[in-house]
Protein backbone atom coordinates (compact mmCIF):
# COMPACT_ATOMS: atom_id res chain seq x y z
CA UNK A 1 0.00 0.00 0.00
CA UNK A 2 2.77 2.44 0.67
CA UNK A 3 4.73 1.89 -2.34
CA UNK A 4 1.44 2.43 -4.42
CA UNK A 5 0.83 5.72 -2.01
CA UNK A 6 4.70 6.74 -3.19
CA UNK A 7 4.12 5.91 -6.83
CA UNK A 8 1.11 8.22 -6.93
CA UNK A 9 3.04 10.99 -5.40
CA UNK A 10 5.78 10.55 -7.41
CA UNK A 11 3.31 10.73 -10.19
CA UNK A 12 1.72 13.32 -9.26
CA UNK A 13 5.40 15.30 -8.94
CA UNK A 14 6.47 14.29 -12.00
CA UNK A 15 2.95 16.10 -13.96
CA UNK A 16 3.65 19.00 -11.72
CA UNK A 17 6.94 19.59 -13.12
CA UNK A 18 6.34 18.92 -16.78
CA UNK A 19 3.29 20.85 -16.71
CA UNK A 20 5.48 23.67 -15.36
CA UNK A 21 7.80 23.46 -17.37
CA UNK A 22 5.67 23.62 -20.37
CA UNK A 23 4.45 26.63 -19.75
CA UNK A 24 7.56 28.13 -19.13
CA UNK A 25 9.25 27.26 -22.25
CA UNK A 26 6.25 28.39 -24.49
CA UNK A 27 6.42 31.91 -23.06
CA UNK A 28 9.26 34.54 -25.04
CA UNK A 29 12.11 35.08 -23.09
CA UNK A 30 11.20 39.18 -23.57
CA UNK A 31 7.83 40.62 -22.50
CA UNK A 32 6.12 42.86 -25.17
CA UNK A 33 7.03 45.16 -22.30
CA UNK A 34 10.47 44.55 -22.91
CA UNK A 35 10.72 44.34 -26.72
CA UNK A 36 9.51 47.92 -26.91
CA UNK A 37 11.42 49.66 -24.33
CA UNK A 38 14.20 47.54 -26.21
CA UNK A 39 13.01 48.71 -29.82
CA UNK A 40 12.83 52.19 -28.75
CA UNK A 41 16.23 52.48 -26.92
CA UNK A 42 17.61 51.33 -30.14
CA UNK A 43 15.63 54.08 -31.83
CA UNK A 44 16.61 56.70 -29.57
CA UNK A 45 20.70 55.81 -30.13
CA UNK A 46 20.08 55.85 -33.86
CA UNK A 47 23.59 55.07 -35.83
CA UNK A 48 22.74 52.23 -38.43
CA UNK A 49 23.84 49.60 -36.26
CA UNK A 50 21.23 49.88 -33.90
CA UNK A 51 18.50 50.95 -35.69
CA UNK A 52 19.60 47.78 -37.93
CA UNK A 53 18.81 46.08 -34.07
CA UNK A 54 15.62 48.00 -33.98
CA UNK A 55 14.50 46.58 -37.38
CA UNK A 56 14.95 42.92 -36.63
CA UNK A 57 12.40 43.42 -33.56
CA UNK A 58 10.01 44.35 -36.37
CA UNK A 59 7.64 41.83 -36.97
CA UNK A 60 7.10 40.60 -41.02
CA UNK A 61 4.23 38.50 -40.61
CA UNK A 62 2.05 40.40 -42.82
CA UNK A 63 4.15 42.84 -44.34
CA UNK A 64 8.10 43.14 -44.12
CA UNK A 65 8.99 47.16 -44.67
CA UNK A 66 12.42 47.14 -46.52
CA UNK A 67 15.36 47.50 -44.46
CA UNK A 68 16.94 50.91 -45.83
CA UNK A 69 13.33 52.37 -45.43
CA UNK A 70 12.72 52.02 -42.20
CA UNK A 71 16.02 53.57 -41.46
CA UNK A 72 15.15 56.18 -42.67
CA UNK A 73 11.88 56.71 -41.26
CA UNK A 74 13.47 55.73 -37.66
CA UNK A 75 16.26 57.84 -38.24
CA UNK A 76 13.92 61.19 -38.19
CA UNK A 77 12.62 60.38 -34.53
CA UNK A 78 13.28 62.79 -32.19
CA UNK A 79 17.09 61.81 -30.09
CA UNK A 80 15.71 63.87 -27.23
CA UNK A 81 11.93 61.52 -27.03
CA UNK A 82 11.10 60.05 -23.75
CA UNK A 83 9.02 56.31 -23.91
CA UNK A 84 7.32 55.08 -20.57
CA UNK A 85 4.69 52.48 -20.04
CA UNK A 86 1.45 53.10 -19.33
CA UNK A 87 0.02 49.08 -19.88
CA UNK A 88 0.10 45.69 -21.57
CA UNK A 89 -2.06 43.43 -22.44
CA UNK A 90 -1.50 40.12 -23.75
CA UNK A 91 -4.49 38.20 -26.24
CA UNK A 92 -2.81 34.27 -27.38
CA UNK A 93 -0.30 35.63 -30.25
CA UNK A 94 -1.31 39.39 -29.87
CA UNK A 95 -0.28 41.95 -27.91
CA UNK A 96 -0.50 45.95 -26.72
CA UNK A 97 1.68 47.95 -25.13
CA UNK A 98 0.32 51.28 -24.16
CA UNK A 99 2.97 54.21 -24.35
CA UNK A 100 3.33 57.97 -23.22
CA UNK A 101 5.83 59.55 -25.66
CA UNK A 102 7.48 62.80 -24.37
CA UNK A 103 9.45 64.89 -27.04
CA UNK A 104 10.25 68.56 -26.62
CA UNK A 105 7.95 70.87 -27.79
CA UNK A 106 9.45 74.19 -29.85
CA UNK A 107 7.21 76.28 -28.01
CA UNK A 108 8.41 75.29 -24.56
CA UNK A 109 7.45 72.11 -22.27
CA UNK A 110 7.07 68.82 -23.39
CA UNK A 111 4.78 67.09 -26.42
CA UNK A 112 2.85 64.15 -24.84
CA UNK A 113 1.26 61.66 -26.83
CA UNK A 114 -0.42 58.98 -25.66
CA UNK A 115 -0.39 55.59 -28.41
CA UNK A 116 -0.59 52.00 -28.62
CA UNK A 117 2.32 49.49 -29.93
CA UNK A 118 1.19 45.91 -31.76
CA UNK A 119 3.00 43.34 -31.25
CA UNK A 120 2.92 39.87 -33.20
CA UNK A 121 4.05 36.72 -31.19
CA UNK A 122 6.73 35.22 -33.78
CA UNK A 123 5.84 31.32 -33.40
CA UNK A 124 9.19 30.32 -35.24
CA UNK A 125 11.58 32.08 -32.71
CA UNK A 126 9.19 32.53 -29.87
CA UNK A 127 9.62 36.46 -29.59
CA UNK A 128 7.09 39.32 -29.80
CA UNK A 129 8.24 41.40 -32.62
CA UNK A 130 6.51 45.10 -33.37
CA UNK A 131 3.85 45.47 -36.15
CA UNK A 132 6.07 48.87 -37.20
CA UNK A 133 3.51 49.47 -40.05
CA UNK A 134 -0.14 49.35 -38.44
CA UNK A 135 -0.94 45.64 -40.25
CA UNK A 136 -2.79 44.38 -37.04
CA UNK A 137 -4.34 47.95 -35.80
CA UNK A 138 -8.41 46.86 -35.27
CA UNK A 139 -9.73 49.40 -38.28
CA UNK A 140 -13.18 47.54 -37.47
CA UNK A 141 -14.53 50.13 -35.11
CA UNK A 142 -17.21 52.40 -37.02
CA UNK A 143 -15.51 55.61 -38.29
CA UNK A 144 -17.40 58.70 -36.85
CA UNK A 145 -20.11 59.87 -39.58
CA UNK A 146 -19.04 63.22 -40.83
CA UNK A 147 -21.78 65.97 -40.48
CA UNK A 148 -24.43 66.27 -43.08
CA UNK A 149 -24.73 69.42 -45.29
Amino acid sequence: MKKIARVAIYAVFAIAVLSGCSKMSNQPAESPEDVVKKFYAYIKEGGPTTLGEAYKLCSSKYYKLPDDRFKDIASKYSKDMQVNIKDSKIMKDKAVVKIECKVPSAFGGDFVQESDVNLDLDEKTNSWKIDFTGETIDNSKEAPKSAEK
